[in-house]
């Protein structure tokens, strides 16, 4: 299934196209204040070196964030207006999800970080097996300390500052013998569309006119743990994709 993935949610926007398995293009770009413009541009040029046109496209994958609270408006209004003027499925992706999914080769938990101001992140813990990603934690909204108590074994913290973050959290770490890994990176499309692609296979759309960002915040986090799956399984580029959506 060919599957066009857009994620605005980091200082960086991130489109990718895939063709089942296959990555065809990704591309990310440094956001600007005429993003809007810059993503169309993008995405045609996306389509371009993978060979395609939209009329192509079979599905629409979209980055929901947690993430910079206009980038991700503007990552949304696109994925929609696409899916609306082509007729195409869309399917809403957490970016923390897809984080994880960059990491899925690991041999350690996955925490995806993401900054989200005043000396707070967005956060959730994955475990990674046989190319999938399967969320283990509700969604986390607070301060890096506390942050670290979630975490008991191993882990392998990936996103835009996971350097960053470890090093405020490593003593703690080193204190109770944990091991810690890094990974820093960013949202990548290519990983929005293999996620999208993945519920698209289950059947699972979203709601072309009432799908909204994740806008998480601490009073708020938990009412996200029964609007986003807890399985978020997703076999590897080498193999089909199959994953649990909402």
């Amino acid at each position: 299934m060919k599957v066009l993935g857009i994620d605005t949610s980091s200082y960086v926007n991130a489109i990718g196209v895939i063709d089942g398995d296959k990555i065809l293009s990704d591309f990310t770009f440094e956001a600007k204040t005429d993003s809007l413009k810059n993503i169309v541009t993008n995405i045609d040029s996306a389509l371009g070196k993978a060979n395609l046109t939209l009329e192509d496209v079979q599905g629409i994958g979209v980055g929901l964030g947690p993430g910079s609270w206009t980038g991700v408006r503007i990552g949304v209004t696109v994925g929609k207006i696409l899916a609306y003027v082509t007729k195409r499925p869309v399917a809403g992706v957490p970016t923390l999800e897809a984080l994880a999914y960059n990491a899925r080769n690991v041999t350690t938990l996955i925490c995806s970080i993401i900054n989200a101001g005043r000396d707070t992140v967005y956060a959730a813990i994955y475990r990674p097996q046989k190319g999938a990603v399967t969320r283990l934690s509700e969604y986390y909204v607070g301060d890096v300390q506390k942050l670290t108590e979630m975490i008991t074994e191993p882990t392998t913290f990936t996103g835009p500052e996971a350097q960053f973050y470890s090093k405020l959290m490593r003593p703690t770490f080193e204190s109770q013998s944990i091991n810690i890994e890094v990974m820093e990176d960013i949202p990548r499309g290519y990983a929005v569309a293999m996620l999208a692609e993945a519920r698209f296979q289950k059947g699972q759309t979203d709601n072309v006119l009432s799908l909204e960002p994740m806008y998480l915040k601490e009073s708020t986090a938990k009412a996200f743990v029964n609007r986003y799956s807890i399985n978020a399984g997703v076999k590897g580029q080498d193999l089909p994709g199959v994953s649990s959506g909402r």
